[in-house]
């Protein structure tokens, strides 16, 4: 991939945040949980079965797939991978690439669990993107894909900052956000903390707040909003989807057992090819 693609300020993100998120890190099983609630499978599934993940940032659930057991392949378009790969290398279980998810330099239908989490409304086209991944999955394999829900990822004040920071070099976006997170973050945990309409309230702030996820070290709740927020400014693509379109989209797959479920700002999407 050319060192200067369009998913650029992920690989810059997940090199400064290498082990924030990763669960032997932080002591937290975050991960493990976020992606067991939100694709229902479990460990004795996974299992010595082959499993695609498509944008794997800094291996926060590759580490997770890897520890299931299963045999993971995990892709990323950015530099992200050499994060990926410094922080789970270790596993023998593991087979990492750099690829484009339109360009998968894998036999079709050949993998029986496929897993893509954050990743497809960050792509040029997130329709063909979400159809393409399909094409590696066997028939029969199971899936799980979540992607921004519309509309309620428009009215979030990040959208009035993104038309600027969008455009700007990583380096210098996110030397701005660590500056803004000390000022902003006690606001926004004030806000949260008021009951009954808190998390609206929170929304209002443009820092990332992870109150919700139970946090409570001092540095990890600072780097986690810095991170999220860059997260949030940085992406050249941000397109979120409604349930209407996605239903379409599983339809004209022929896709079998479709759930599609509302995770906070999420639509979560799982099923059977």
């Amino acid at each position: 991939m050319p060192r200067d693609n369009y998913a650029a300020g992920f690989g810059y993100q997940w090199n400064q945040h290498r082990l924030t998120q990763l669960d032997s890190h932080s002591g937290i099983p975050i991960s493990r949980n976020r992606l067991i609630n939100q694709s229902r499978w479990s460990f004795a599934e996974l299992r010595g079965k082959k499993v695609l993940e498509c944008g794997s940032g800094a291996g926060r659930f590759t580490e997770v797939l890897c520890e299931s057991g299963a045999e993971v392949t995990s892709v990323d378009i950015s530099s992200a991978v050499h994060a990926n790969a410094a922080s789970n290398g270790r596993f023998p279980n593991l087979r990492l690439v750099q690829a484009s998810i339109y360009e998968l330099p894998f036999p079709e239908q050949s993998f029986d669990f496929l897993f893509c989490c954050g990743v497809i409304q960050h792509t040029p086209n997130v329709e063909r993107t979400f159809k393409t991944l399909f094409r590696y999955l066997r028939p029969g394999g199971r899936f799980c894909v979540d992607v921004y829900a519309a509309v309620i990822a428009y009215p979030h004040p990040r959208q009035l900052l993104r038309p600027i920071t969008k455009h700007m070099p990583p380096a210098k976006l996110y030397a701005l956000v660590e500056k803004a997170v000390p000022a902003l973050l006690p606001l926004s945990l004030k806000l949260s903390a008021v009951p009954g309409v808190g998390q609206g309230l929170a929304r209002l702030v443009p820092v990332a707040n992870h109150r919700y996820l139970g946090l409570t070290d001092r540095e990890t709740v600072r780097s986690w909003s810095v991170l999220d927020t860059f997260d949030w400014l940085s992406p050249r693509y941000e397109k979120p989807q409604t349930r209407r379109r996605l239903q379409r989209w599983t339809s004209e797959l022929g896709l079998r057992e479709v759930s599609i479920e509302r995770h906070r700002g999420l639509y979560v999407i799982r099923g059977v090819k």
